[in-house]
Order: C-alpha cells, then sequence, then structure tokens
C-alpha cells in the first residue's frame, strides 16, 4: 500500500540553491569589473597605446590586403573630376518658350504686317510711304513687337552679363531680379527716346523729320529682336569657346542693322544736317550714344 508524501525541499536542496544564487551574482560582478579594466594592461603589463596603434594599422591594412579589389597587385587609378555646379536656368528657360510662342502668335494673328515689315526692311526704296503707313496704322502689332523688342534685348543682355561676366554670379540682387531690371531698363530707354523725338519734332517744328526717323529706328529694333533671339537662346544655355564667335556674330549683325538705320534715315535727316556736321555728331552722342552709356552706368553701378 503506497502512502502519498508531499513534497518538501531538503536542508540540502535549500543549500544548493543558495550556492548557485551566490555564483550567479559572482558572476554578475565580475563581467562589471572586467569591464572596468584598463585596456592598456594585458596579463599585468603596461603596453603603450602608440604601441597598439600601430599593431591595429597593421593589422587593418594585412586584412584589406587580401582584398581581391584592394590588394597590393590592384592597378589604382587616380583621376581628378571636373567640379560641376548646378546653374538653375529655369526662369531662363520658360522665358524662352514665351518669346517663341509670343513671336509665333503674333506671326499667326499679323501675317499681313509682318510681310509689310519684311518688305519695307528688305525693299527700302519699295513704295516706302504707303508700306509706312500700313505699318503705322496697325497699332496693337507695333506695340506688341515693341514689347516684344524689350524683352529680347533685355535677354539678350542678360545672357551676356551671365556668360561674359561674373557681374549676376556675384551681385547682391537674384538673377530673376536682374533679367527683369534689364527688360524694364531697355523698355524705358526706347520709351524716353521716343518722347524725346516727339518733343523735338515739335519744339523745333520738324515734325515730318523726327517721324520718319522714328519709324526707321523702331523698325530696325523690330528686326533686331527678331535676329537676336537665336544668339540669346545660344548664349542662355551653350558652354565652350564657341560661344565667343556666336556672341562677336551678334555683334556684327547688331553693328550692320544700326548702320542701315542711319542709311535709311540719312534721305530725311540729310537735309536736317547738311549744313552742320557737328551737330549731326552730337545729335548721335546725345540720342544712340548717351542712353546706352547711362544703361551700361547703371547697371554697373547696380550690380557691382
Amino acid at each position: 500500500m503506497y502512502l502519498y508524501k508531499p513534497f518538501t525541499f531538503s536542508k540540502l536542496q535549500f543549500k544548493n540553491q543558495h550556492t548557485y544564487i551566490i555564483v550567479f551574482f559572482l558572476t554578475i560582478l565580475s563581467l562589471f569589473l572586467a569591464g572596468t579594466t584598463d585596456a592598456k594592461e594585458l596579463y599585468g603589463y603596461n603596453i603603450p597605446e602608440a604601441l597598439i596603434k600601430v599593431k591595429a594599422d597593421s593589422a587593418f591594412s594585412a586584412h584589406f590586403a587580401t582584398h581581391p579589389m584592394m590588394g597590393k597587385a590592384v592597378k589604382v587609378i587616380s583621376q581628378v573630376e571636373k567640379p560641376h555646379t548646378f546653374v538653375n536656368k529655369t526662369s531662363s528657360f520658360y522665358l524662352v518658350l514665351l518669346l517663341l510662342f509670343v513671336l509665333g502668335s503674333l506671326r499667326l494673328i499679323f501675317p499681313t504686317y509682318f510681310r509689310h515689315l519684311y518688305n519695307a526692311f528688305t525693299s527700302p526704296l519699295m513704295n516706302k510711304r504707303q508700306l509706312r503707313e500700313q505699318i503705322e496704322q496697325n497699332i496693337q502689332a507695333n506695340i506688341a513687337m515693341n514689347i516684344f523688342f524689350s524683352i529680347s534685348i533685355g535677354f539678350f543682355l542678360y545672357a551676356l552679363l551671365f556668360t561674359q561676366t561674373t557681374i549676376v554670379q556675384h551681385a547682391s540682387y537674384s538673377p530673376n531680379l536682374i533679367l527683369c531690371g534689364l527688360i524694364l531698363l531697355v523698355a524705358a530707354v526706347y520709351t524716353v527716346k521716343y518722347l524725346l523725338l516727339k518733343f523735338v519734332g515739335w519744339v523745333f517744328k520738324i515734325a515730318s523729320v523726327t517721324e520718319a526717323y522714328t519709324y526707321n529706328v523702331f523698325l530696325i529694333n523690330k528686326i533686331l529682336a527678331v535676329v537676336l533671339l537665336p544668339f540669346s537662346i545660344i548664349l542662355a544655355f551653350g558652354h565652350g569657346g564657341w560661344l565667343r564667335l556666336m556672341l562677336a556674330i551678334a555683334l556684327i549683325l547688331t553693328g550692320i542693322l544700326l548702320i542701315n538705320r542711319y542709311t535709311r534715315s540719312w534721305s530725311s535727316l540729310g537735309s536736317f544736317f547738311q549744313y552742320s556736321k557737328f551737330h549731326f555728331f552730337m545729335y548721335f552722342c546725345a540720342s544712340e550714344l548717351l542712353p546706352l552709356a547711362i544703361l551700361v552706368k547703371l547697371t554697373f553701378n547696380t550690380l557691382v
């Protein structure tokens, strides 16, 4: 017959449990003490830190010497990369799209005006008075092309300053503000010139002479705005030594068109200045060179 005997801890079992607990705490304590030992001491000897660093570097180099891509047998090619700086030309890109869109839209809306404009430029002796009247009567197209001229020339000057100088890069104003300022300056210069010519014609009673000269000035301006647009795009987005060639071609074409302006106007201005070449030279300096000099001086003083 089996009797049920309850389970109880004996004195030996209780003693063994205390032993395990003491051993556990001693182990934890030894780990903490081992973590706080000085790393420079090994087997009771003090090892210099410089020697440890040399051995570590040597072991590190020996380890990577066995690497197939970093061993001594691998030929290392060192190449100095050119710095590539990011230049944000988003505003110039959208402005070019706007100019092309405006020019194409005007060409579709006023096809007769552009045909008369082309005939007046290529054939100055072909029924000049009739072509002039037809061009001047289209007021909307004239105003739109004058605005297009201001934007196109302002953008050309901005591209010229940006690529050939460091004025825009080191200016205290943002490039977009400089671009808008150049466009407004070109518009202001030719607005003042137009009003001045009107005033001179009224004061000296030579309205017919000044009107003929004003017509030739703004006719060449419209042609110049279209001619310089491709060069503005090349200067704004191109790079390399060939930009100087494009700039030289643009300046030569500009000079030819300006000379053409005076050859066209000489038939009306010749009778006015035929008795005094000095007066013509003074007029040329006051109406052509002085506004450009003021524009350049104002731009330089503002940006630099």
